[in-house]
């Protein structure tokens, strides 16, 4: 990816059609996989876990661009102490 600094004036001009035509009205993506697990940022642990359908809360770590877990380690359930 070209940084901005870098970009001829024509790949700019690109830049700013596409980030105009953006209204901010379109809906993002529910966050949920098909089997209801979803992925949230936990402040008091200060990183991303996956949180299983049935409560169960697990550090996950970025690899190779895919979320894995974490050393499988169980934080807790959500409303529990960790």
């Amino acid at each position: 990816m070209v940084t901005y600094d870098k970009m001829s004036a024509k790949e700019r001009q690109r830049l700013m059609d596409a980030l105009g035509s953006l209204t901010g009205l379109q809906a993002g993506p529910n966050g949920q996989l098909p089997d209801g697990t979803h992925y949230e940022y936990d402040p008091d642990l200060k990183t991303t876990v996956e949180v299983t359908p049935s409560g169960e809360r697990f550090p996950v770590v970025l690899v190779e661009g895919k979320l894995q877990r974490d050393c499988g380690t169980l934080v807790g359930r959500k409303g529990e102490a960790a």
